[in-house]
C-alpha cells in the first residue's frame, strides 16, 4: 500500500526515472526522525532547478515516475524489511530504468539490495560508518549491522568516505576479499581507484558528508566529504559502471536539519544521478 506524492512536483508516468520513498525509522540509536525524509526531500526537489551539473543537462522535460512511500508496519522491524524487499522487487520488475530510493534509515539498504541482487555486480556505499558490526546493542538487524550481513552473503562492496570504526569492524574488513575500503583520507588525497564496476547499486548515507554541509542526519561524524568530492566520485562511478540499477539516499533527518539544507542536498543528489543516468543511456539530447 502506497501514499502518493510527487518528486520535484513533476510527474511523468513514462519517465525512465522511478522514485520510491522508504520511511524506515526503527533501529536508530542516536537521533530518530528519518521517517520524515522522503516527503521533505520531495518538497526540497520541488524548489530546485531541474538541471544536472555533472551531466550538463536540463531535466524539465524528463519528470519522474513517483511510486509514493511504502507503508510500513509499526514496531515490527522484521516484517518491515520483508515488505521493503517485496515492494522494491515488484517496482524494479515494473520499472526498467533507474530507481531512486529515498530513506529512511540505512538498514533499508539490506532489503533493497536483496530486491535486485541478481541484477548487480557491485554495491558502492558512501558512509561515515562501516555498518559492518556483527551485532550492535544485542541486535544483529539494525543500521550498524546491515552491511556485515550483505558482505557475508557475498555482495561485492566498495565503501567510500568512512572515518568511524569499531575494533571488530577493522578486523573484519581485513579478512574480506569482497570489500574495498577507501576512507576519507583516501578521498582527500585522491587515492580512489575504481576499476570496471559492472552493474552497480549506489547507496548514499548523508552522514558521509561533513556535518557543516549536511547537519540533518541521525549520526553526524566530523571530517566528511565535500559536495565537490562527492560529485567527482559519483560521475566516475557512472562512467565505470555498465549500468546503475538503483541508488538509495538515506539517513536524512529533517527533525535536526537547519533550513532544510540536508534535504536539499539529498534532492540535488537525486537530480545529479538522474542526469548522469540519462546521459550515459543517451536518453536525452
Amino acid at each position: 500500500m502506497l501514499v502518493k506524492p510527487t518528486f520535484a512536483c513533476l510527474e511523468n508516468e513514462k519517465s525512465s526515472i522511478g522514485i520510491i520513498g522508504v520511511p524506515l525509522d526503527y533501529s536508530g540509536t542516536y537521533r530518530p526522525g528519518t521517517r520524515f525524509a522522503p516527503q521533505k526531500v520531495r518538497e526540497a526537489a520541488c524548489n530546485l532547478e531541474l538541471y544536472s551539473l555533472t551531466a550538463n543537462l536540463p531535466l524539465e522535460d524528463v519528470g519522474f515516475k513517483d511510486y509514493g512511500d511504502i507503508i510500513l508496519p509499526p514496531g515490527d522491524i522484521t516484517r518491515a524489511i520483508q515488505r521493503i524487499e517485496l515492494t522494491i522487487k515488484n517496482i524494479t520488475e515494473d520499472h526498467k530504468g533507474l530507481v531512486i530510493i529515498i530513506g529512511g534509515e540505512h538498514l533499508l539498504t539490506y532489503s533493497t539490495v536483496h530486491a535486485v541482487i541478481s541484477e548487480i555486480d557491485t554495491l558502492v556505499v558512501f558512509d561515515a560508518h562501516l555498518d559492518m558490526r556483527a551485532e550492535y546493542l544485542d541486535s544483529s538487524l539494525n543500521h550498524a549491522t546491515f552491511l556485515h550481513k550483505l558482505v557475508e552473503e557475498g555482495v561485492n562492496v566498495i565503501h567510500i568516505g568512512s572515518r568511524a570504526y569499531s575494533r571488530d569492524e577493522i578486523e573484519y574488513v581485513k579478512g574480506r576479499s569482497n570489500v574495498v575500503l577507501f576512507n576519507i583520507l583516501d578521498v582527500y588525497n585522491n587515492r580512489i581507484k575504481l576499476g570496471e564496476l559492472g552493474k552497480t547499486y549506489i547507496s548514499v548515507d548523508l552522514d558521509a558528508f561533513d556535518p557543516s554541509i549536511a547537519p540533518g542526519v541521525s549520526n553526524p561524524e566530523p571530517f566528511g566529504l565535500s559536495s565537490y568530492m562527492f560529485l567527482n566520485i559519483l560521475k566516475e562511478i557512472f562512467e565505470k559502471a555498465s549500468d546503475i540499477r538503483a541508488i538509495d539516499i538515506v539517513e536524512v533527518n529533517p527533525l535536526v536539519d537547519h533550513s532544510d539544507i540536508t534535504s536539499i542536498l539529498a534532492a540535488k543528489i537525486a537530480i545529479e544521478a538522474t542526469g548522469l543516468y540519462l546521459k550515459n543511456h543517451n536518453l536525452i539530447a
